[in-house]
């Protein structure tokens, strides 16, 4: 008869051996998961699917594949996080975590990204399109690119030095800042693009991929206050110094004006 001792060295024998079997996943894996929907890896040549609320680890240059009303997700060890909408391929061409957190994607179709980092750290991420490339270093925001047309939302800046930055196919930039939208389309040859401020339709372009983003509130209240500084230095001198009076009945109209509810409390891409 097996001993007590022996039947327990046997068990502890057994539990290791599937732990070398299922390796634990090291920090800095970046990872895919599959949200909801079909959602598929391509490695080499080939195409594996993703089981539905299932994760794997992505290598670089592996490929985020998804199919209609599907979405993916894809954490790095940073704290970011890239949501990959519906009907749309996304390479991570490389990932490299020092005292950068630098990345390189290669985007066809919609993403959101959410970008953050720990207090202190920096990030350095491009996201490369057909009509241009979009530099992110720390923000929310959304990009759709659909053929030779591009549309880049920016929710949050989360800091005020490091916009996002847009290189046209063209080679002219653009900077985007909390509460901004650039449109560029590609028309016989000619690259066109509009930067303005974002309204509620464009919200709403990205809104049933991705939800209501977490940070519009913020972004909302930079704008608000971005307002009233303008309005105080342009009414300043015209009225003898009571230009912040002025400012403020004008920042009070965009205070009262009611935005569209989210369906939960907005927080800050930026603090973690």
């Amino acid at each position: 008869m097996m001993s007590s001792r022996s039947f327990a060295l046997g068990a502890a024998l057994t539990f290791g051996a599937v732990l070398c079997a299922f390796p634990a996943r090291a920090a800095n894996d970046k990872e895919l998961h599959n949200m909801h929907g079909t959602v598929s890896y391509l490695r080499g040549g080939a195409t594996t699917p993703l089981a539905p609320k299932a994760s794997t680890v992505l290598d670089d240059d592996d490929y985020a594949i998804t199919g209609a009303d599907s979405l993916a997700e894809i954490g790095l060890p940073d704290s970011s996080r890239v949501l990959v909408g519906a009907q749309s391929k996304v390479q991570l061409k490389v990932f490299d975590l020092t005292n950068i957190a630098h990345a390189d994607f290669v985007v066809v179709g919609k993403v959101r990204f959410v970008v953050q980092h720990p207090q202190g750290a920096r990030a350095d991420f491009t996201f490369a399109t057909a009509t241009g490339q979009v530099a992110v270093r720390g923000t929310e925001g959304d990009i759709d690119a659909e053929g030779n047309d591009l549309t880049v939302n920016v929710y949050e800046v989360c800091d005020p030095n490091l916009p996002v930055q847009v290189t046209a196919a063209n080679g002219k930039t653009f900077t985007l800042v909390a509460g901004q939208s650039l449109a560029a389309r590609l028309v016989n040859g000619v690259l066109q693009t509009q930067v303005q401020a974002i309204t509620q339709q464009m919200i709403d372009r990205f809104s049933p991929d991705f939800g209501v983003p977490t940070s519009w509130d913020a972004a909302k209240g930079e704008i608000v206050s971005a307002a009233s500084n303008q309005a105080s230095n342009a009414v300043n001198g015209a009225t003898g110094g009571y230009g912040g009076e002025v400012a403020n009945a004008v920042g009070g109209l965009f205070a009262h004006k009611k935005a569209t509810p989210s369906p939960s409390p907005a927080t800050s891409s930026c603090s973690h």
